[in-house]
């Protein structure tokens, strides 16, 4: 079963992925992703918007060498970068990204106040754990996300 979650990525990476250039969004653990997840992207400061969605194709776990030998040319860091990202893990984390939806830019202030009380996350929001908090944001977002985000969350948004 899918899920859905608010992932935090750097501008230049959430530019990157928009652009097609990025098809690996790295990290140094799961975090409990998977294939077939849906993820809001929350580009971080400065930008400080949600502007797309993808679905995770596929999670895929290598020491931090063999992930950079494997896929450097779409992981869109260059190789110092990447090795001082992963200084202190042996496994760097790839969740493959699926085709990219476009939005029409929520910024930070919109978001907060359809989520009141939101915090920009530093990693990840499950929007299952919070759908209460959530419900505005999620009924403005309806039409342009899958409908399988919200049958699979018991999500009954009225709209």
């Amino acid at each position: 079963m899918s899920t859905a979650a608010i992932l935090s990525i750097k501008p230049i990476y959430a530019n990157q992925i928009l652009a097609g250039s990025k098809t690996i969004e790295l990290r140094k653990s799961s975090m409990g992703l998977r294939a077939g997840d849906v993820i809001l992207v929350y580009s971080s400061a400065p930008e400080q918007k949600l502007s797309f969605w993808f679905r995770i194709e596929c999670v895929e776990k290598l020491p931090v060498r063999e992930m950079w030998s494997k896929h450097h040319q779409t992981l869109g860091i260059n190789e110092e970068d990447y090795l001082a990202y992963f200084l202190d893990v042996p496994l760097a984390v790839g969740f493959h990204v699926g085709a990219v939806h476009p939005l029409r830019p929520i910024h930070l202030a919109e978001v907060e106040e359809l989520v009141p009380g939101f915090v920009p996350p530093q990693g990840i929001i499950w929007l299952k754990d919070e759908l209460g908090r959530f419900r505005n944001l999620l009924a403005r977002l309806s039409p342009a996300l899958p409908d399988d985000v919200f049958s699979q969350q018991s999500l009954s948004l009225g709209v």
